[in-house]
């Protein structure tokens, strides 16, 4: 009893007592903002409140901070309001999402340099060639005597042979991506390095419950990419959450710490309209860009709404066929980023939101078999909507059990389209470099990006209006 007694004291005095000491950590997190930076002041204002009322906050973001609100992205120094705002903020860490290299890599190594938090990629290799430097895969740091890791991992896709992110294939040059779920794997021996594991990644909800399976090493995954509204699921032990985008949302997670083990996690969305308060010097940082920005002119009109990307595509591809002087042209619904335009005046704004990736205009001489090649390996299996909008034709793809069976192509007269004719074809870069289809023809570009043949469309007609839908899916019942 007595050498029991003496160890004790012994490890009281040395500090090493065992300890059930409860610690709770508040993890905050946005995803997808895309440059949305209107409610920045609102969310600056709540966790100035959570920071006063929690000495453990983390503030981290999943991804996609650019492209989508031309105030930030056609800045001369493209993306440089979005990271002062982040900076004003106090961001803790952030992750690559694949809107991240929309701008080129000289503007994206601006950024990194610029914010006051690192950029974490575990999937990516840089070469000495790329602007950019490597990134780190994981940071480990301790917040009240607690043992952090977060582990960040970006999606990809096979483009072209090529595992790349969703976003132009140059934009990514001397750049190797790796499956992200496979990379985390190789991560799990950190588990024992950390007491809260963390995967924060920009990979989609369908990847983040496939890592979940895969890995219950980890404690939650604080997603993005897929903009959905995960309101806390747990999966094989880990909790995962997602902010939808365009902070509409801010995700709360709170950690419940016992000692050095995890015996708590919840989470919950906060609903951005619904807070009252502003940060009031973000608030005139952000109506300072507003002010200076030369985007609110007036180019025109919508004479009634735009509703649906079907009839936003039909504007994009109309402005292309009319200003170039071709015969069909082709936008991937993925370009279109925004979800309607209202009746009334359009201003530059408004076109720069709908098609904010500068873009090219490539022309294609292609035929029949060529265009029936490229709708083919454009349809997504179990898709009910056609992925490319166009102009100067109309088509139905016709599938049985998530298969292409046939697609009928129509002229703009309702003919049926001349399989011996070529035809002049255009198409964003993005579509030339990342879509598979067959082309005789290399391509050129037009030297004018997309939104520029958008705006001077709109200046001309001075009023535009919705067209009836040119696209199908149709299932084949036997």
């Amino acid at each position: 009893m007595k050498k029991l007694f003496y160890l004790l004291v012994i490890f009281v005095l040395a500090g090493c007592a065992p300890t059930d000491k409860e610690t709770k950590i508040i993890i905050l997190s946005t995803n997808d903002m895309h440059a949305m930076i209107d409610n920045y002041a609102k969310v600056a204002a709540y966790i100035d409140n959570v920071r006063g009322e929690n000495k453990n906050v983390l503030l981290l973001s999943a991804g996609d901070m650019f492209s989508g609100n031309p105030v930030v992205d056609k800045y001369d120094d493209k993306g440089y309001p979005m990271i002062e705002i982040m900076n004003k903020i106090g961001y803790d860490y952030g992750i690559f999402g694949n809107h991240e290299f929309d701008y080129g890599q000289d503007f994206l190594a601006k950024r990194i340099e610029q914010a006051k938090f690192p950029l974490l990629c575990a999937n990516m290799k840089v070469s000495e060639q790329a602007r950019i430097k490597q990134p780190e895969p994981y940071a480990i740091f301790s917040l009240d005597g607690i043992e952090i890791c977060i582990l960040a991992t970006i999606q990809v896709e096979n483009t072209n042979g090529k595992l790349i992110p969703s976003t132009h294939p140059d934009r990514v040059k001397n750049i190797d991506f790796f499956q992200p779920v496979e990379t985390a794997l190789e991560y799990k021996y950190l588990r024992k390095k950390c007491d809260l594991f963390i995967s924060l990644n920009h990979d989609g909800i369908d990847e983040d419950v496939i890592l979940a399976q895969k890995m219950p090493e980890l404690d939650i995954i604080i997603g993005g990419h897929s903009h959905t509204r995960v309101d806390g699921m747990i999966e094989n032990g880990v909790l995962i959450s997602q902010t939808e985008c365009h902070l509409k949302y801010i995700g709360k997670t709170t950690i419940t710490m016992k000692g050095k083990k995890v015996t708590d996690k919840k989470f919950e969305l906060v609903d951005v309209s619904t807070l009252q308060d502003e940060n009031e010097e973000v608030k005139a940082l952000i109506n300072k860009y507003y002010n200076e920005t030369p985007l609110n002119k007036i180019v025109g009109r919508a004479g009634s709404d735009f509703t649906e990307k079907e009839n936003l595509g039909g504007l994009m591809t109309d402005a292309i066929t009319e200003s170039l002087n071709l015969d069909i042209a082709f936008q991937n619904s993925g370009g279109i980023r925004i979800e309607k335009i209202e009746k009334g005046d359009i201003s530059l704004l408004i076109l720069y939101r709908l098609d904010p990736f500068d873009n090219e205009v490539i022309l294609f001489e292609m035929n029949y078999a060529e265009i029936y090649s490229l709708l083919k390996n454009s349809y997504r299996k179990g898709s009910k909507y056609a992925d490319l909008k166009t102009s100067g034709i109309s088509y139905a793809i016709k599938v049985k059990n998530n298969e292409v069976v046939d697609i009928e192509i129509r002229d703009a007269n309702g003919n049926f389209l001349d399989r011996n004719k070529k035809y002049k074809v255009g198409m964003n870069s993005y579509i030339a470099s990342s879509y598979k289809f067959d082309h005789a023809d290399a391509g050129k570009s037009l030297n004018i990006t997309s939104v520029e043949t958008l705006i001077e469309y709109v200046k001309r007609q001075k009023e535009v209006n919705p067209e009836p839908d040119r696209t199908k899916i149709e299932e084949v019942i036997d």
